[in-house]
């Protein structure tokens, strides 16, 4: 079975900053955006907020480059986890993460990830927008499906096909 996934609609996020916040308020203990483990990133020019953070890859590159083997799938969950007491803060797995989502820890002098704050993602508990959701990938799928099938037909996707039968 497919893992839970995190997932960022731009046209309902208006930058504002509150799930970066949070995060670093669970994992750091500061009210400071700089130690989050999700960015939100401006782009000017499509006029839009992007999230970016940890996508937890299947085979994910930053496990297959780190120095001291402490990076892993946590087992039963496949959320990509790290064992910072022995990490040695060397980066190698920040530069061979293909999304710019593993972070530096300031403070602990460490990479880190987001950790989905281990399957309850508080970003998406306190996103006063909606614009972050935590689903099943075909559950996500599904969504956006219904949702183009409203924009274009002022319908669920469910009642577009719905057969009726014939009267007698």
């Amino acid at each position: 079975m497919k893992q839970k996934r995190l997932y960022h609609n731009t046209s309902l996020c208006d930058g504002c900053g509150l799930c970066q916040l949070v995060c670093a308020l669970e994992h750091c203990g500061q009210w400071n955006h700089y130690q989050s483990r999700i960015k939100i990133i401006n782009d000017m020019e499509r006029e839009a907020f992007y999230a970016v953070c940890c996508t937890q890859c299947e085979e994910a590159p930053c496990i297959l480059t780190c120095l001291m083997n402490t990076i892993y799938k946590q087992p039963g969950s496949d959320i990509t986890v790290r064992d910072l007491y022995h990490c040695i803060g060397c980066r190698a797995c920040e530069l061979a993460c293909p999304f710019d989502a593993a972070v530096f820890d300031v403070i602990k002098e460490k990479v880190v990830n987001c950790d989905l704050c281990g399957g309850r993602p508080l970003c998406v508990e306190y996103c006063p927008k909606q614009a972050l959701t935590y689903d099943y990938p075909g559950d996500q799928a599904d969504k956006k499906r219904n949702q183009a099938a409203l924009q274009r037909f002022g319908t669920s996707l469910l009642e577009v096909f719905k057969f009726s039968g014939k009267e007698d």
